[in-house]
């Protein structure tokens, strides 16, 4: 018999055992409208940035365009580049070009090729191009190009 009045006490248990047992807690429930809460608001985040990339893409990509008579080509030198060989040396043209803009001519010089090394610059420019389509932004025809044809 045990110390206490009407319990028996096994070899393996101790009178102490008893009063250590603590009940297992439930996990806290999840509360549904915190959940809904927050994903609707997720939701009218990732809308509103939807809206709002697609409201800045939608401005028009379009080019106002003319074709223009080149007068003269010449070479520059756009920039320099270092390898691991030594550097490099990126070459561009620009063209003398004379075009109509809103009923007025323009004579400028202008930017005909990107960034390229000077051998391909030369085989671009071989054919003489005597004409080339100039083309700008809408409203700033100040930062007008040239594609040689």
């Amino acid at each position: 018999m045990g110390r206490y009045h009407g319990e028996a006490i096994t070899p393996f248990q101790s009178p102490m055992s008893q009063s250590h047992i603590k009940k297992l807690k439930q996990p806290p429930q999840m509360i549904w409208w915190r959940f809904v809460l927050s994903s609707g608001v997720l939701l009218g985040l990732f809308a509103a940035l939807f809206v709002i990339v697609n409201w800045v893409h939608s401005v028009p990509s379009t080019y106002e365009t003319a074709t223009g008579k080149i007068l003269e080509i010449r070479t520059v030198v756009d920039g320099t580049r270092d390898t691991g060989y030594g550097g490099r040396i990126l070459y561009g043209a620009e063209a003398h070009v004379q075009y109509l803009l809103n009923g007025r001519m323009q004579d400028r010089w202008l930017r005909a090729s990107d960034d390229l090394p000077r051998e391909s610059l030369v085989l671009k420019l071989a054919a003489h191009p005597s004409e080339c389509l100039v083309y700008w932004p809408p409203n700033h025809a100040e930062n007008a190009k040239c594609s040689l044809k």
